[in-house]
């Protein structure tokens, strides 16, 4: 009688990859189009200028001006949560992940902005006269505050991501190695399209470092504890993904219209 194989996670890396360069260009979109430039427009004003990394607003007043300063995390804020909702209920493998990375990118840089503009006074949330929250009283308070909570929140969206990813794919080496794989090509891959991208906006290099930069290598530094977490004492999962081509291929096409068209930036005059 022959003896069946046992579980064994594996994910295709060039669907990973694929997945990596279709979801991260949009999850970027979602942020400048549907948050900043969208509550741009609510508030009764024309973006002049739309970034891969930037939304330019002109003639907000002082209340439009903080709330579409505040509006891209709140859109991540919003993936975040409806993903991580939706990861529960999914069962089949590729939608998982396609969750899972939504989720842990999205609620990695919702926390990551609020504890960058709590350290630097910089950003969408930046308690200063051009930031989200604008000029306050004891603006080092308010710094502080936003500063632990969104270390707060980081830790628990690290540590909720690891427990998704344990659930996916169990435990032993092999889970362990799609671990490290998963989280790292996410990583790496979106970090270095997000720079190369972001050189081509005619501003300089300041918005590669506030916001490319800042966003991804610093934003999502969080999936190096998720590829290097403890081991799963649970036994390996069946969670296979194959090659899927037509991911592939999407995945570079939407990363080389994303870096041609707002790269550049798009002027609306």
């Amino acid at each position: 009688m022959t003896e069946k194989n046992p579980a064994s996670p594996r994910v295709d890396l060039w669907t990973l990859l694929g997945l990596v360069l279709l979801l991260l260009p949009l999850l970027t979109m979602a942020h400048e189009l549907m948050g900043h430039a969208l509550a741009c427009v609510a508030s009764g004003h024309r973006p002049s200028e739309l970034g891969a990394y930037y939304v330019e607003c002109p003639g907000t007043g002082s209340w439009s001006r903080r709330i579409v300063a505040m509006a891209g995390t709140g859109v991540d804020a919003i993936l975040a949560t409806l993903a991580c909702l939706a990861w529960s209920r999914v069962k089949r493998p590729l939608p998982r992940l396609v969750l899972w990375i939504v989720f842990t990118v999205k609620g990695m840089v919702a926390a990551g902005y609020w504890m960058f503009s709590g350290v630097t006074n910089l950003g969408d949330w930046g308690p200063d006269t051009g930031g989200g929250i604008g000029p306050l009283p004891w603006p080092w308070l308010w710094r502080g505050v936003m500063f632990a909570i969104g270390l707060y929140v980081y830790i628990a969206v690290v540590r909720r991501a690891i427990r998704m990813m344990w659930a996916m794919l169990g435990g032993g080496g092999q889970a362990r190695h799609e671990q490290r794989k998963i989280a790292m090509a996410v990583y790496a891959i979106g970090g270095m399209v997000a720079v190369l991208v972001s050189l081509l906006n005619p501003l300089g290099i300041a918005i590669t470092l506030m916001s490319a930069v800042a966003s991804t290598f610093g934003g999502t530094a969080g999936l190096f504890n998720v590829a290097y977490a403890r081991a799963c004492n649970e036994p390996p999962r069946d969670f296979a993904i194959g090659r899927h081509g037509a991911i592939v291929v999407a995945g570079v096409l939407v990363t080389l219209v994303f870096a041609v068209v707002l790269g550049p930036t798009v002027y609306l005059r």
